[in-house]
């Protein structure tokens, strides 16, 4: 029972932070993909779309917000149910 209370506290520093859970956890590795990941690849790629073609940065961004939700999800998931891998 006691191992449920810590994840929830990884857990919501994910929902705070992505990645943030997981580095709190000591997973850094798996942490500092999803904040990259989450922080600069994926805004990038819209940034890019908009340079090169406005119909294409409209697909890309209805994909890449619903491909954003998912990993935050994903993100908070993980952090609340596994353990690190140390």
């Amino acid at each position: 029972m006691q191992m449920k209370n810590r994840h929830i506290w990884e857990g919501l520093a994910s929902f705070l932070v992505v990645g943030l859970g997981q580095i709190i956890k000591g997973d850094g590795k798996k942490g500092l993909v999803m904040i990259l990941l989450f922080y600069l690849a994926v805004p990038s790629l819209i940034y890019l779309s908009l340079l090169l073609y406005a119909y294409l940065f409209l697909a890309m961004l209805g994909i890449l917000i619903a491909a954003e939700i998912v990993l935050w999800g994903y993100n908070v998931w993980d952090a609340f149910t596994h353990e690190a891998n140390i």
